[in-house]
Protein backbone atom coordinates (compact mmCIF):
# COMPACT_ATOMS: atom_id res chain seq x y z
CA UNK A 1 0.00 0.00 0.00
CA UNK A 2 1.17 3.61 -0.55
CA UNK A 3 1.50 4.32 3.18
CA UNK A 4 2.93 2.72 6.32
CA UNK A 5 1.56 1.53 9.65
CA UNK A 6 2.52 3.59 12.66
CA UNK A 7 4.60 0.81 14.28
CA UNK A 8 7.05 0.92 11.36
CA UNK A 9 7.44 4.68 11.25
CA UNK A 10 9.38 5.14 14.50
CA UNK A 11 12.17 2.56 13.96
CA UNK A 12 12.60 3.55 10.31
CA UNK A 13 12.78 7.27 11.06
CA UNK A 14 15.21 6.64 13.93
CA UNK A 15 17.43 4.70 11.50
CA UNK A 16 17.25 7.49 8.91
CA UNK A 17 18.29 9.98 11.59
CA UNK A 18 21.16 7.70 12.66
CA UNK A 19 22.44 7.54 9.07
CA UNK A 20 21.72 11.25 8.35
CA UNK A 21 22.01 11.04 4.55
CA UNK A 22 22.86 14.08 2.46
CA UNK A 23 21.22 12.43 -0.55
CA UNK A 24 18.22 10.13 -0.15
CA UNK A 25 15.94 8.43 -2.67
CA UNK A 26 12.48 7.16 -1.72
CA UNK A 27 11.82 4.31 -4.16
CA UNK A 28 8.10 3.70 -4.56
CA UNK A 29 7.24 6.75 -2.48
CA UNK A 30 3.45 6.24 -2.56
CA UNK A 31 1.79 9.11 -0.68
CA UNK A 32 5.18 10.50 0.36
CA UNK A 33 4.96 9.68 4.08
CA UNK A 34 8.69 9.04 4.54
CA UNK A 35 9.72 11.82 2.19
CA UNK A 36 7.68 14.29 4.24
CA UNK A 37 8.97 13.02 7.60
CA UNK A 38 12.56 12.92 6.32
CA UNK A 39 12.31 16.48 5.02
CA UNK A 40 10.96 17.70 8.36
CA UNK A 41 13.48 15.78 10.47
CA UNK A 42 16.59 16.24 8.32
CA UNK A 43 16.06 19.82 7.13
CA UNK A 44 13.54 21.63 9.31
CA UNK A 45 13.53 20.23 12.83
CA UNK A 46 16.96 21.52 13.87
CA UNK A 47 16.97 24.56 11.57
CA UNK A 48 16.84 28.03 13.14
CA UNK A 49 15.39 29.39 9.87
CA UNK A 50 12.53 26.90 9.88
CA UNK A 51 9.79 29.53 9.67
CA UNK A 52 11.45 31.22 6.72
CA UNK A 53 11.53 27.95 4.83
CA UNK A 54 7.81 27.31 5.15
CA UNK A 55 6.94 30.67 3.56
CA UNK A 56 5.92 30.27 -0.07
CA UNK A 57 8.40 32.77 -1.52
CA UNK A 58 11.30 31.12 0.35
CA UNK A 59 10.25 27.64 -0.77
CA UNK A 60 10.39 28.76 -4.38
CA UNK A 61 14.10 29.57 -4.11
CA UNK A 62 16.35 26.98 -5.68
CA UNK A 63 18.76 25.13 -3.41
CA UNK A 64 16.94 25.93 -0.18
CA UNK A 65 17.22 22.41 1.23
CA UNK A 66 20.33 20.94 2.82
CA UNK A 67 19.26 17.37 2.00
CA UNK A 68 18.47 16.12 -1.49
CA UNK A 69 15.39 13.89 -1.33
CA UNK A 70 14.31 12.35 -4.62
CA UNK A 71 11.59 9.80 -5.33
CA UNK A 72 10.43 7.20 -7.82
CA UNK A 73 6.73 6.35 -8.15
CA UNK A 74 5.09 4.23 -10.83
CA UNK A 75 1.46 5.08 -10.01
CA UNK A 76 1.09 8.78 -10.77
CA UNK A 77 -2.29 9.20 -9.03
CA UNK A 78 -0.59 8.83 -5.63
CA UNK A 79 1.41 12.00 -6.24
CA UNK A 80 -1.73 14.16 -5.97
CA UNK A 81 -1.39 13.70 -2.20
CA UNK A 82 2.32 14.53 -1.95
CA UNK A 83 3.17 18.14 -0.92
CA UNK A 84 5.10 19.78 -3.75
CA UNK A 85 7.94 20.94 -1.47
CA UNK A 86 8.83 17.48 -0.09
CA UNK A 87 10.90 16.02 -2.95
CA UNK A 88 13.58 17.69 -5.03
CA UNK A 89 12.77 15.46 -8.00
CA UNK A 90 10.15 12.77 -8.65
CA UNK A 91 10.69 10.17 -11.38
CA UNK A 92 7.31 8.85 -12.57
CA UNK A 93 8.25 5.40 -13.84
CA UNK A 94 8.25 1.71 -12.98
CA UNK A 95 11.10 1.12 -10.51
CA UNK A 96 12.29 -1.85 -12.58
CA UNK A 97 13.16 0.42 -15.50
CA UNK A 98 13.99 3.58 -13.53
CA UNK A 99 16.68 2.19 -11.20
CA UNK A 100 19.07 0.89 -13.90
CA UNK A 101 19.28 4.44 -15.31
CA UNK A 102 20.61 5.91 -12.04
CA UNK A 103 24.43 6.14 -11.76
CA UNK A 104 26.42 4.15 -9.21
CA UNK A 105 26.67 5.66 -5.70
CA UNK A 106 24.30 8.52 -6.55
CA UNK A 107 22.76 8.48 -3.05
CA UNK A 108 23.75 7.93 0.56
CA UNK A 109 20.53 6.07 1.36
CA UNK A 110 17.76 4.30 -0.54
CA UNK A 111 14.35 3.62 1.01
CA UNK A 112 12.23 0.85 -0.51
CA UNK A 113 9.37 0.38 1.93
CA UNK A 114 6.63 -2.16 1.14
CA UNK A 115 7.90 -2.49 -2.44
CA UNK A 116 9.83 -5.73 -2.89
CA UNK A 117 6.82 -8.01 -2.22
CA UNK A 118 5.20 -6.50 -5.33
CA UNK A 119 7.96 -7.97 -7.54
CA UNK A 120 8.57 -11.62 -8.30
CA UNK A 121 11.57 -13.12 -6.48
CA UNK A 122 14.14 -12.76 -9.27
CA UNK A 123 13.01 -9.21 -10.05
CA UNK A 124 13.14 -8.46 -6.32
CA UNK A 125 16.73 -9.68 -6.00
CA UNK A 126 17.79 -7.61 -9.01
CA UNK A 127 15.89 -4.63 -7.58
CA UNK A 128 17.74 -4.92 -4.24
CA UNK A 129 21.10 -5.26 -5.99
CA UNK A 130 20.32 -2.08 -7.92
CA UNK A 131 19.51 -0.27 -4.67
CA UNK A 132 22.88 -1.37 -3.28
CA UNK A 133 24.55 -0.14 -6.46
CA UNK A 134 23.03 3.35 -6.49
CA UNK A 135 23.34 4.06 -2.75
CA UNK A 136 25.74 3.26 0.05
CA UNK A 137 23.00 2.21 2.49
CA UNK A 138 19.54 0.71 2.05
CA UNK A 139 16.43 0.32 4.23
CA UNK A 140 13.71 -2.09 3.11
CA UNK A 141 10.43 -3.20 4.65
CA UNK A 142 8.34 -6.22 3.69
CA UNK A 143 5.53 -8.09 5.51
CA UNK A 144 6.64 -11.26 7.28
CA UNK A 145 3.42 -12.95 6.22
CA UNK A 146 2.54 -11.68 2.74
CA UNK A 147 -1.16 -12.11 1.99
CA UNK A 148 -2.69 -12.26 -1.51
CA UNK A 149 -3.49 -8.75 -2.69
CA UNK A 150 -4.60 -7.06 -5.88
CA UNK A 151 -6.00 -3.57 -6.40
CA UNK A 152 -8.29 -2.64 -9.32
CA UNK A 153 -6.62 -0.38 -11.90
CA UNK A 154 -3.23 -0.54 -10.14
CA UNK A 155 -1.18 -3.63 -10.96
CA UNK A 156 1.75 -2.24 -8.93
CA UNK A 157 -0.13 -3.19 -5.73
CA UNK A 158 -0.32 -6.93 -6.53
CA UNK A 159 1.65 -9.14 -4.14
CA UNK A 160 4.01 -11.46 -6.02
CA UNK A 161 6.65 -12.78 -3.59
CA UNK A 162 7.43 -13.66 0.02
CA UNK A 163 10.70 -12.92 1.83
CA UNK A 164 12.54 -14.29 4.86
CA UNK A 165 15.29 -12.99 7.10
CA UNK A 166 17.68 -15.46 5.46
CA UNK A 167 16.92 -13.92 2.04
CA UNK A 168 18.08 -10.51 3.23
CA UNK A 169 21.11 -11.84 5.13
CA UNK A 170 22.23 -13.61 1.94
CA UNK A 171 22.03 -10.24 0.14
CA UNK A 172 24.32 -8.58 2.70
CA UNK A 173 21.78 -6.93 5.01
CA UNK A 174 23.25 -6.76 8.50
CA UNK A 175 20.69 -4.98 10.72
CA UNK A 176 17.02 -5.83 11.37
CA UNK A 177 14.88 -3.12 12.93
CA UNK A 178 12.28 -4.31 15.47
CA UNK A 179 8.77 -5.05 14.24
CA UNK A 180 6.35 -7.89 14.97
CA UNK A 181 4.80 -8.19 11.52
CA UNK A 182 7.41 -6.90 9.06
CA UNK A 183 11.03 -7.50 8.19
CA UNK A 184 12.86 -4.16 8.18
CA UNK A 185 16.38 -5.04 7.03
CA UNK A 186 19.15 -2.45 6.75
CA UNK A 187 22.17 -2.72 4.48
CA UNK A 188 24.96 -0.70 6.12
CA UNK A 189 28.57 -1.54 5.16
CA UNK A 190 29.81 0.63 8.05
CA UNK A 191 28.44 -1.93 10.54
CA UNK A 192 29.64 -5.52 11.20
CA UNK A 193 28.11 -8.46 9.29
CA UNK A 194 24.88 -9.90 10.66
CA UNK A 195 25.25 -12.72 13.18
CA UNK A 196 22.33 -14.86 14.29
CA UNK A 197 23.29 -17.74 16.58
CA UNK A 198 19.80 -19.23 16.30
CA UNK A 199 20.30 -19.52 12.54
CA UNK A 200 23.67 -21.20 13.10
CA UNK A 201 22.07 -23.77 15.40
CA UNK A 202 19.25 -24.46 12.96
CA UNK A 203 21.80 -25.19 10.22
CA UNK A 204 23.53 -27.93 12.23
CA UNK A 205 23.01 -31.35 10.61
CA UNK A 206 21.49 -34.41 12.38
CA UNK A 207 24.89 -36.03 13.08
CA UNK A 208 26.19 -32.80 14.58
CA UNK A 209 23.07 -32.51 16.75
CA UNK A 210 23.68 -36.01 18.16
CA UNK A 211 27.30 -35.13 18.91
CA UNK A 212 26.23 -31.94 20.66
CA UNK A 213 23.72 -33.87 22.79
CA UNK A 214 26.33 -36.54 23.65
CA UNK A 215 28.83 -33.86 24.60
CA UNK A 216 26.24 -32.18 26.83
CA UNK A 217 25.33 -35.53 28.43
CA UNK A 218 29.01 -36.32 29.02
CA UNK A 219 29.46 -33.00 30.83
CA UNK A 220 26.41 -33.70 33.01
CA UNK A 221 27.72 -37.18 33.92
CA UNK A 222 31.09 -35.68 34.79
CA UNK A 223 29.42 -33.10 37.05
CA UNK A 224 27.40 -35.85 38.79
CA UNK A 225 30.57 -37.91 39.32
CA UNK A 226 32.33 -34.90 40.82
CA UNK A 227 29.41 -34.31 43.18
CA UNK A 228 29.42 -37.98 44.22
CA UNK A 229 33.14 -37.77 44.94
CA UNK A 230 32.62 -34.68 47.09
CA UNK A 231 29.78 -36.34 49.02
CA UNK A 232 31.80 -39.52 49.61
CA UNK A 233 34.81 -37.51 50.70
CA UNK A 234 32.71 -35.55 53.18
CA UNK A 235 31.20 -38.78 54.55
CA UNK A 236 34.71 -40.21 54.93
CA UNK A 237 35.82 -37.11 56.87
CA UNK A 238 32.78 -37.41 59.14
CA UNK A 239 33.57 -41.07 59.83
CA UNK A 240 37.19 -40.21 60.67
CA UNK A 241 36.07 -37.48 63.08
CA UNK A 242 33.69 -39.92 64.78
CA UNK A 243 36.49 -42.49 65.12
CA UNK A 244 38.78 -39.88 66.69
CA UNK A 245 36.05 -38.88 69.16
CA UNK A 246 35.54 -42.52 70.11
CA UNK A 247 39.27 -42.99 70.70
CA UNK A 248 39.43 -39.75 72.68
CA UNK A 249 36.45 -40.74 74.83
CA UNK A 250 37.75 -44.26 75.27
CA UNK A 251 34.81 -45.91 73.60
Amino acid sequence: MPYSNVQQITPIMEEILRIRPQKLIDVGCGLGVYGLLSRIQLDLYFDEEFYKKIFRNYRSQKGQWITTIDAIEGFEDYLDYVPSWVYNNIIIEDVRTALPKIPDNAYDLSLALAIVEHLDKQQGILFIQNLQRISRKVIISVPKNVQPQSVPDNDFETHRSTWSKEDFVSLGFNVFLPHDHAWIPVFDPDLPPYEDHTLEKSNVGPDSNILLKLDSLSKEIKQIAELQHIVLERLSIKNRIRSLFRIFLGR
